[in-house]
């Protein structure tokens, strides 16, 4: 199988890729200047990128289309079912992903509580004892989306002690298991915020979800909460979060992700200093990589052996035979 990763950022990994997919020819792609590679590819491999029928009507020999990780919402589902391409992501849980962004949540929550820029300050300053921080122990935490990214964070708010709200469409049949003590439906997000001193957005982006945190569910924080994006950064309105900053209508931010990625250096965000942001690294780590590509050269595997794919995102069309 010619399985073409697309996308520069591949590069650095080329030796591992090969090793992993031992027996098919892989190809690294630039965007800019890959369509002689698009051309021959039986799989595309991306990240967060557009692919739609413009890019899709390259690829006449398209079998799949695989997500390196969690986040599909670039890829055309309606367009890969007519051309009779699978569509597929990897699961975020269980693969060191959902577990990366978890404790890239707990950094934010960690280095906002303790007032870890200030206390390097005070450090170079030789004082000790201060700045004070914020115990998470005892504390209200809210959870906005419990897919497996939310899961996974609720589990390690219960271990820190922690009080815990979680806010999804539907609500999750047993909360205890997943460390959840109360249960909000999305509707009433202001609601489920309120009282608070923690909150994190763990929530897919959707039509539905775009701009969901607004200018309303931050007025219902609480004025020394911190809230925290490890989502996508349009699941937030920049506006009503920088709005919310400046007013003194939440304490601080810890943002995982932006709204451009890339982001621009210049952006005013990187120099707010009740803001924290790190650059989209949630699952970006050791675990995730042996997870997300062991997932991978498991799917193209069963794509070359005439199998159906897992984690496939348009399963039904594909097994109606959407022409």
């Amino acid at each position: 199988m010619n399985v073409v990763f697309w996308g520069k950022e591949f590069l650095r990994l080329k030796e591992s890729l090969e090793k992993a997919l031992s027996g098919h020819q892989v190809i690294i792609a630039d965007p800019a200047d890959g369509a002689g590679a698009l051309a021959s590819a039986e799989i595309l491999v991306v990240r967060p990128v557009t692919v739609d029928e413009k890019l899709l009507s390259g690829a006449p020999s398209l079998r799949l289309v695989q997500q390196w990780g969690a986040g599909a919402e670039g890829i055309d589902l309606e367009a890969c079912s007519g051309r009779g391409v699978y569509a597929c992501n990897v699961p975020s849980i269980g693969t060191g992903n959902a577990e990366g962004v978890a404790e890239i949540a707990f950094l934010h929550m960690l280095l906002l509580a303790k007032r870890f820029f200030r206390a390097q300050e005070k450090l170079r300053e030789g004082k000790v004892y201060t700045p004070p921080g914020v115990a998470l122990w005892g504390k209200k935490a809210c959870i906005i989306g419990l897919g497996n990214v939310g899961r996974s964070i609720a589990a390690r708010m219960k271990a820190f002690g922690m009080n815990v709200v979680g806010i999804n469409r539907t609500s999750p049949s047993e909360c205890s298991l997943w460390g959840i003590d109360s249960y909000v439906p999305l509707d009433r997000i202001e609601e489920g915020v309120k009282g608070a001193r923690f909150i994190v957005v763990s929530l897919a982006l959707g039509p539905g979800t775009e701009g969901i945190i607004g200018e309303r569910v931050f007025r219902a924080m609480e004025r020394d909460a911190f809230f925290i994006n490890v989502a996508r950064g349009p699941v937030v309105d920049r506006q009503a979060l920088e709005k919310a900053l400046d007013d003194g209508l939440i304490a601080g931010a810890g943002l995982d992700v932006l709204w451009e990625e890339p982001h621009s250096p210049d952006d005013p965000l990187l120099n707010n200093p009740k803001v924290v942001v790190t650059p989209h690294i949630g699952g970006v780590n050791d675990a995730s990589f042996a997870g997300v590509l062991g997932f991978i050269a498991g799917n193209v595997d069963l794509v070359a052996g005439g199998k159906p794919p897992l984690s496939c995102l348009n399963e039904k069309e594909m097994e109606r035979g959407h022409p």
